[in-house]
């Protein structure tokens, strides 16, 4: 029989960056009163988990230990969102009129924000940590559910990677505290294919 194994992939809550639609990428900000408040539906939508991984900063943290109190995370860099170095804590309004910035809009694979992070190397550090995740899943056969606390960019990232059709990544969104529920088939060796991808909030919407 195929093993399918569901995978919990979660956006953390809200913060005061997303209230004020900052580029938060590294910044290491708290959740909102109000983001803490709200995990408590999506805690209710998700089950136990045989294991938990998080990015590094305090809101994807937080979010997993509201989630999964009882759970040991696994906290990894591999998972931040995108550095936007200069325009770290900026808004849209702020930056509108920089034309690096509109360059980087239009076409945010031919330049970066100054001080931070390519898109190219973005992409390549979450597939390679896709593919460490296929490999532990492939280690613990036991394993029947996990769970990933991460970023909007990270998410839209490993949707993106994991549909391998020519949907748009920007297709790919969740708000805070949302996130989808997959479930992945496991192939020959370490080959796996996404079967199906639900939001988890569509049930909190009947």
């Amino acid at each position: 029989m195929d093993r399918v194994v569901d995978v919990y992939l979660i956006r953390h809550g809200l913060t005061e960056g997303n209230i004020r639609t900052q580029y938060i990428g590294w910044s290491d900000l708290p959740l909102h009163p109000e983001g803490v408040e709200a995990l408590n539906t999506t805690r209710l939508l998700i089950p136990n988990v045989d294991m938990v991984w998080t990015s590094d900063l305090v809101r994807c943290v937080d979010t997993a230990a509201k989630l999964f109190p009882e759970k040991k995370v696994r906290k990894t860099q591999l998972l931040r969102e995108i550095h936007f170095g200069d325009w770290e804590r900026h808004t849209y309004e702020d930056l509108k009129n920089n034309v690096l910035y509109r360059k980087w809009v239009s076409a945010p694979a031919s330049t970066a924000p100054p001080g931070g992070e390519r898109y190219q190397v973005f992409r390549a550090r979450i597939e390679h940590w896709l593919l460490c995740f296929f490999s532990e899943l492939v280690e613990h056969q036991d394993w029947k559910s996990t769970a990933v606390i991460t970023h909007g960019g990270v998410l839209r990232e490993l949707m993106h990677w994991l549909e391998r059709d020519s949907k748009s990544i920007w297709n790919w969104n969740a708000q805070p505290g949302e996130g989808y529920h997959l479930q992945m088939k496991q192939g020959r060796g370490q080959t796996w294919t996404l079967l199906q991808a639900e939001l988890i909030t569509a049930k909190v919407n009947g």
